[in-house]
């Protein structure tokens, strides 16, 4: 609207001549402009391979269940052998050869408790020196699903009802 005409018409049929026209001029009301920005490059990630990506490690928001397959020579060698050997830090002790007995005497239990690739599970458990379950160290129990519950916040409504209606107040 910045023609003679279109002046001389604003002369006659605005109410208020004192107001600004309401197409700004984008070389003067727009900095930067939008032109002049810089492209956005979106960083290259793991996410945008295609091979060896499927949807369930790349999806956050679901905890999806992972397979584990053990096998009896492996479940024999974590029983025979526990889990997290406890090593003490030598914080005070500075001798020289109490701590290479102390490393002597990890590399002997960790020797001894090796076994074959071929280990049997019956014959590891028959030759552990206490029961693995007793009556108050039981095994863990299967899975189980999950026991929903009603919330105490929920309002019965009246049997056959389809769409109940709820007033709030």
């Amino acid at each position: 609207m910045s023609s003679k005409f279109w002046n001389t018409v604003k002369k006659y049929l605005v109410v208020n001549p004192n107001a600004a026209e309401s197409m700004f001029n984008p070389g003067t009301y727009r900095k930067p402009s939008p032109d002049s920005q810089k492209k956005y490059v979106p960083k290259v990630t793991k996410a945008f391979a295609v091979s060896d990506n499927y949807y369930w490690q790349r999806d956050v928001r679901r905890n999806y269940p992972r397979l584990a397959l053990y096998s009896q020579t492996d479940v024999a060698q974590m029983i025979a052998a526990p889990t997290a050997e406890t090593i003490a830090a030598p914080a005070q002790d500075t001798d020289a050869a109490a701590t290479a007995a102390a490393a002597a005497d990890v590399t002997a239990t960790s020797a001894s408790t090796e076994l074959t690739p071929t280990a049997n599970l019956t014959a590891v458990i028959q030759a552990l020196d206490k029961p693995l379950f007793s009556e108050t160290h039981l095994p863990p129990l299967p899975g189980k699903g999950y026991k929903y519950t009603i919330s105490e916040e929920l309002q019965e409504h009246e049997p056959g009802v389809y769409f109940p209606i709820y007033n709030v107040y």
